[in-house]
């Protein structure tokens, strides 16, 4: 039968993944204090990332057949809840001061180094982890080479109650697929779960 609901529900094995059991852990330069309040706990939206081949047409006669061109990775959003202390906010925003200076459009050489490209210290790697319903690790994403390049305004307004959020935009040089829990405190949603 073309629309046999029990063939639905033998597929669906497990329910669907959920796209609220995730958490982002980020690494930060040397010269930066991690905030005490952490990133897995307050940073709300992220995505998982998508993934690009470019082609090229080549022409023969007038005819054109395409081939694969080169991976390409768009930049990468988290919407991050604004707490009091400003924690993530100024550290991002020390981040970015470190990369180009406000007054004179410079890099701190004193803490992130002289090193360009792959190796440029200001760049460091982000994680983000999709849990099941069991509070376990299924699948994250390593982004590698990241670092904060836009921070969105906070709206302020007498006659809202909301809490604060900001979006920080990310580029990053490539990210990899992992289905194996990373060597980070990721791996477990739920506290204590690390005992089991």
């Amino acid at each position: 039968m073309a629309f046999a609901l029990t063939e639905f529900k033998t597929n669906l094995k497990q329910g669907g993944a959920r796209p609220s059991l995730f958490q982002v852990v980020l690494h930060y330069p040397a010269g930066i204090t991690e905030p005490k309040t952490k990133s897995k706990f307050l940073i709300k939206g992220a995505s998982i990332p998508a993934s690009t081949i470019g082609t090229h047409e080549v022409f023969f006669h007038g005819k054109s057949i395409k081939v694969a061109g080169d991976r390409t990775f768009d930049t990468w959003d988290t919407t991050i809840i604004n707490d009091e202390d400003y924690g993530i906010r100024i550290a991002l925003e020390k981040w970015m001061e470190l990369i180009a200076n406000h007054k004179l459009n410079t890099r701190s050489k004193e803490k992130l180094g002289s090193s360009e490209g792959e190796t440029a210290s200001y760049k460091q790697d982000i994680y983000v982890t999709q849990f099941g319903k069991d509070g376990n690790h299924k699948h994250h994403y390593h982004f590698l080479g990241a670092f904060p390049s836009a921070l969105s305004t906070i709206n302020l307004d007498w006659g809202t109650s909301e809490i604060e959020e900001f979006t920080c935009t990310w580029t990053y040089d490539r990210w990899m697929p992992g289905t194996s829990a990373p060597k980070s405190p990721t791996h477990h949603l739920f506290p204590g779960d690390e005992h089991r």
